[in-house]
């Protein structure tokens, strides 16, 4: 992972925008520019390798078997610098809950959806609703996370978490950023997020060789479709 500090991206921005001793842009908006840059690289990870950044949550739902999203951030598994970012499976241990949607089961409520059918989730606004709605179950939630974002480190020469020689991405896309606010640099915050693109495309080709997603078990039964009757 990258061990250079937020101070250094912020010096590396301005020297790629020709601006290392300019008042145009001060250090706050750039480092503002960056975070965002930042958690967008991490979306881009994340959703071509999902299991790049993964941990086990281990939860108890709620008695109408709801889990706020907001519980998944710490607890076991988890810590303060892990950002919640995606719900990628739900089981109790033994059985894979199938994802749905709502629209899929719109009549479903905790007293009519029944043991025996399928083992469902779905994401309602900031919950998770499981069915059947077992009250206060035990279930393992694996979830992608991002690490602290550059606007959230503690001081300027705090590091940051992302991947090896990889920070140029980040550089690069703020610098463009940045020049295209600006209005009048249209020709090198082209020149910029080409470069960008091009490392951007290297570095999700070389997480996607090296991660591996893990193998999941079928569970036919799980596949007919509860109509709600």
């Amino acid at each position: 992972m990258a061990t250079i500090t937020k101070a250094d991206l912020i010096e590396q921005t301005r020297e790629y925008m020709d601006a290392v001793s300019s008042n145009r842009w001060s250090d706050s908006l750039i480092s503002v520019v960056l975070g965002s840059v930042f958690d967008a690289e991490w979306s881009n990870i994340l959703n071509a390798a999902p299991f790049y950044k993964f941990a086990k949550r281990e939860v108890t739902t709620a008695s109408d078997g709801t889990i706020a999203l907001s519980d998944l951030t710490t607890g076991s598994g988890g810590d303060a610098a892990q950002n919640f970012y995606r719900v990628l499976s739900v089981s109790d241990g033994n059985v894979l809950y199938e994802e749905t949607n709502f629209a899929d089961v719109p009549l479903a409520t905790t007293t009519n959806y029944l043991p025996s059918y399928p083992r469902l989730f779905y994401i309602a606004g900031d919950n998770i609703q499981v069915l059947p709605a077992d009250t206060a179950a035990d279930l393992f939630i694996y979830v992608n996370w991002k690490p602290t974002t550059i606007n959230d480190l503690s001081s300027d020469l705090s590091t940051f978490d992302f991947p090896d020689n990889a920070h140029l991405i980040i550089v690069w896309e703020a610098a463009a950023q940045l020049l295209l606010k600006g209005g009048a640099e249209t020709s090198a915050a082209g020149d910029l997020r080409a470069l960008a693109q091009l490392e951007r495309v290297s570095l999700l080709d070389d997480i996607r060789r090296r991660t591996i997603n893990p193998t999941r078990m079928a569970y036919p039964d799980l596949k007919y479709e509860w109509a709600g009757g």
